[in-house]
């Protein structure tokens, strides 16, 4: 299957924002137009503004590079799910913890 070259990077940051979901949904809102930005800047690969990223162009934008086709909203979206499955390496975790804990002293 041909998809652009940047789809699989877009759908490796997808999955990190939605915890494997690949719901596109998941980052409708204010609180998530930096996400928004930012994956639909990894997908056209040009820094992309918050302004031009509201979650109707990111879900065309995603299907568009996907070939993803229907009449149906639901259908789409049911289609990229799948399709992101297929496709996508498993998610970075971004909530990486930076330090481990301590090991306990053996032997008390």
């Amino acid at each position: 299957m041909d998809t652009a070259p940047n789809l699989k990077e877009a759908l490796r940051v997808l999955g990190s924002y939605t915890a494997g979901r690949y719901d596109v949904w998941m980052l409708a809102g204010n609180s998530r137009a930096s996400y928004r930005a930012h994956l639909m800047s990894v997908l056209k690969g040009i820094r992309v503004p918050q302004s031009k990223a509201g979650v109707h162009a990111l879900r065309a934008a995603l299907y568009e590079a996907a070939n993803i086709e229907g009449d149906c909203f639901a259908d789409k979206d049911d289609k990229f799910i799948q399709f992101a499955n297929q496709l996508a390496e498993p998610p970075i975790d971004v909530n990486l913890p930076t330090t481990t804990a301590p090991s306990t002293a053996s032997g008390e």
